[in-house]
C-alpha cells in the first residue's frame, strides 16, 4: 500500500507543479520555470504521512485533497505574495464535498469557516498585521478541519511563524521591516491540525 500511495503522491504532485505554474503565468505573464522536483517529494511524504496516521480511509482521501490545495495555494504565496481567489473556491467546494460524503456536522464546517475567517478578519483590522487572501484561506480551511481543528490550526501558523522569524532575525537572513508569506504557515498548520486531531 505504500508504494501505491507513493505512485498516487508523486503523480498527483507533478499535476500540482503544472497547476502552480500555470498559476504563476496568470499572474505575471513570464515564462514558466519548468519542474520542480521539490513539489512531487513534498507531495509524496505528505500522503506518506497521512496514509500513516489515517489509514486507506475516506479521511485520508479528504485529508490527500486538502493538503494538495494547500501546495498550491503555499507555493504561489511563496512566490507571488498572494492566495489565488480560485484555489480558496475550490478549496470551499471541495472541503463541502467532504462534509456531505463523510456526513459530518454541517453545524461545526459552518462554525469552523466563520471562526477561521472571522479571527484572521479581526486581526486584519491591525494595519499591515494580514491580508485578505489569508481571511479567506482560514474560512475555506474551516469546511475542511471544523472549529476545533481550525482554531489549532490558527494557533500553530502563529507558533510556527513566530519561531521562524526569530530564526531568521537572528541569523540576519531578514530584516525587523521585512515580511513573510504568511499563508504556508497557515496552510502548514492546517495540515498539523488536520494529522494531530483526528
Amino acid at each position: 500500500m505504500y508504494i501505491l500511495i507513493l505512485i498516487i503522491g508523486f503523480t498527483i504532485g507533478m499535476v500540482l507543479n503544472v497547476v502552480i505554474e500555470r498559476i504563476s503565468y496568470s499572474i505575471t505573464k513570464s515564462e514558466k520555470r519548468g519542474i520542480n522536483i521539490f513539489i512531487p517529494i513534498m507531495t509524496v511524504l505528505s500522503f506518506e504521512i497521512l496514509y500513516m496516521r489515517l489509514g486507506f480511509t475516506m479521511i485520508l482521501a479528504k485529508a490527500m485533497v486538502m493538503t494538495a490545495i494547500l501546495i498550491i495555494i503555499s507555493f504561489i504565496d511563496l512566490r507571488h505574495r498572494i492566495i489565488h481567489d480560485f484555489m480558496v473556491i475550490i478549496a470551499i467546494m471541495m472541503g463541502i464535498l467532504f462534509v456531505i460524503i463523510t456526513r459530518a456536522k454541517l453545524s461545526d464546517t459552518i462554525l469552523g469557516m466563520i471562526v477561521g475567517g472571522g479571527i484572521l478578519f479581526l486581526l486584519a483590522l491591525i494595519p499591515n498585521a494580514m491580508g485578505g487572501g489569508d481571511i479567506k484561506l482560514m474560512f475555506a480551511m474551516g469546511a475542511f478541519l471544523g472549529l476545533n481543528r481550525t482554531l489549532w490550526a490558527i494557533l500553530l501558523a502563529f507558533i510556527m511563524s513566530s519561531i521562524i522569524s526569530i530564526v531568521l532575525l537572528l541569523f540576519k537572513i531578514k530584516g525587523t521591516k521585512d515580511t513573510i508569506p504568511f499563508g504556508p504557515f497557515l496552510s502548514l498548520g492546517s495540515f498539523m491540525s488536520l494529522l494531530i486531531f483526528i
